[in-house]
């Protein structure tokens, strides 16, 4: 009977150690699937990263370029809904000949005429003397 009792938890013991090595085998195995998930994790999030990058600096020209069209940083700051201390960050940030460049892509842009006070000698035809209040009356015949 005693080496029945002993063969029984010689056995006993042996199913109770392959189910311990078993068990020892799916955590590793879970472990790799962890480690291989937190892989694929990390570059995802690089892979996103530099996406968020580069759409971040397209906005950024994107919002210089306007603001340099337009020659007004606060309108500039609100056609963007950004503020107008970003506006003029993004001015300074950008590269001007890509500023150049995208202006060039986007089509002409057409000098601002400059307001000056032109003397002349000469008087304007239509304007015999009568001087501002009757060309805006209607000048002769009116």
């Amino acid at each position: 009977m005693a080496s029945k009792t002993g063969n029984d938890a010689t056995r006993a013991l042996r199913r109770r150690q392959e189910l311990e090595l078993r068990a020892v085998r799916a955590v590793e195995q879970a472990a790799g699937t962890v480690q291989e998930a937190q892989r694929r994790r990390r570059e995802a999030v690089a892979r996103l990263d530099q996406e968020v990058g580069a759409a971040a600096a397209a906005h950024g020209l994107a919002v210089a370029v306007l603001a340099t069209v337009l020659r007004d940083d606060g309108l500039a700051a609100d056609l963007t809904g950004v503020d107008v201390a970003r506006v003029r960050s993004c001015r300074r940030g950008a590269d001007g000949a890509a500023v150049r460049a995208r202006i060039g892509e986007l089509g002409e842009v057409l000098p601002r005429r400059r307001r000056t006070a032109v003397a002349t000698s000469e008087p304007v035809p239509g304007d015999e003397g009568s001087g501002a209040a009757g060309a805006v009356s209607g000048g002769e015949g009116a």
